[in-house]
């Protein structure tokens, strides 16, 4: 993350603060981000030099007025203006990341070869509050290749119990008592 992700990240969740609107953008931007991930060329768009910035946050006025809290809107605005669109991506996960600290939750990116059903989430939920003394925000990915079990990803640290990193470790092992 760049520091201007992170500064315009941090900025954006102080105003939000100050309004006491924390949740309701935190929510906006997650819509935004689905939907930046799911059409890349929207952003790309936004940050096309070939139109004029003005064009650029017309096109945002008319696809978000109304839609997302003003100072949301106006961050995008700001974005362009800035030639920093690119920066979206970091700047909201900044934003997570204050909601966070602020809240006591620790997100944990969680991988399995299958979807988790609501009670094995739930399960894994309370496991990692009891451990971490944290409310748990969950980032659910699949990854056929894991094979089974569940790698997760915390702040700073990774705990890989899949079928695959087993598998690769009992392999390591067998090729060094051969050499």
């Amino acid at each position: 993350m760049t520091d201007i992700a992170e500064a315009y990240g941090k900025t954006l969740y102080s105003l939000a603060n100050e309004c006491e609107a924390t949740e309701e953008i935190l929510g906006q931007i997650a819509v935004l981000r689905q939907a930046f991930e799911e059409n890349p060329k929207y952003l790309t768009l936004m940050g096309a030099p070939t139109l004029k910035k003005e064009e650029r946050v017309a096109l945002v006025d008319e696809a978000f007025d109304g839609k997302l809290h003003i100072y949301l809107l106006n961050f995008l605005k700001v974005l362009i203006e800035n030639n920093s669109v690119h920066e979206f991506m970091d700047a909201a996960k900044q934003f997570r990341k204050e909601y966070n600290w602020e809240h006591g939750i620790e997100t944990v990116t969680v991988v399995s070869a299958v979807a988790l059903d609501a009670a094995q989430e739930a399960e894994l939920t309370a496991k990692l509050r009891s451990l971490t003394g944290k409310e748990i925000h969950l980032e659910k990915r699949v990854d056929p290749s894991v094979l089974g079990g569940l790698r997760l990803q915390m702040e700073g640290l990774q705990m890989d119990g899949t079928v695959k990193n087993k598998l690769d470790a009992i392999r390591s092992k067998l090729l060094h008592s051969i050499a």
